[in-house]
């Protein structure tokens, strides 16, 4: 049986949300709405939990293998999404922010051999890329040819040349 009105209103002055009035009374979506409007009552806000970005960071990510670090939360396309004190974040981005204590330069990619390792150690960006002192992208690239990864793969991890992963070859061998 259904709430008469003067019992929604009175929920909705106390201030609870379309759905828990919805449980207690069983009144519809629209109802709930026309009686606000009638009673010229407001939406309240609402207050989901926040996390930090340490705390989120430490519910989706797990460590395995040598120092690999796996996404278990969000995922939009490819993208591991970190949601945190009210807005939303590209993981690999933070995790190789707190890693490299600086803003990425262009995109943020995984230099390790494994796919989807957002361990901060394993990130690179163009900066990285260009700069072997910072990340040695040849020591990704031998790890990635000895594991057996295309060379096509290797391209498109690290966002490097044919010519770049031929060169490095010729120098290991």
């Amino acid at each position: 049986m259904k709430a008469p009105d003067h019992v929604v209103v009175e929920l909705i002055r106390q201030g609870l949300g379309t759905r828990a009035i919805r449980e207690q009374t069983r009144a519809d979506y629209n109802r709930i709405a026309r009686l606000r409007r009638e009673n010229k009552l407001p939406v309240p806000k609402q207050q989901q939990p926040t996390r930090t970005i340490t705390e989120t960071l430490a519910l989706y990510t797990e460590a395995y293998g040598d120092g690999h670090l796996r996404w278990t939360g969000p995922i939009r396309g490819r993208t591991p999404m970190l949601c945190a004190e009210g807005e939303r974040y590209n993981a690999r981005v933070i995790t190789f922010r707190l890693r490299w204590r600086r803003e990425p330069d262009g995109y943020v990619r995984t230099a390790c051999t494994e796919p989807g390792c957002i361990a901060g150690e394993h990130l690179i960006d163009d900066r990285a890329r260009d700069t072997p002192h910072e990340c040695p992208i040849p020591e990704a690239i031998t790890r990635l040819a000895r594991a057996g990864v295309s060379d096509w793969e290797i391209v498109r991890r690290l966002n490097t040349s044919t010519h770049t992963i031929v060169r490095i070859r010729r120098r290991t061998q």
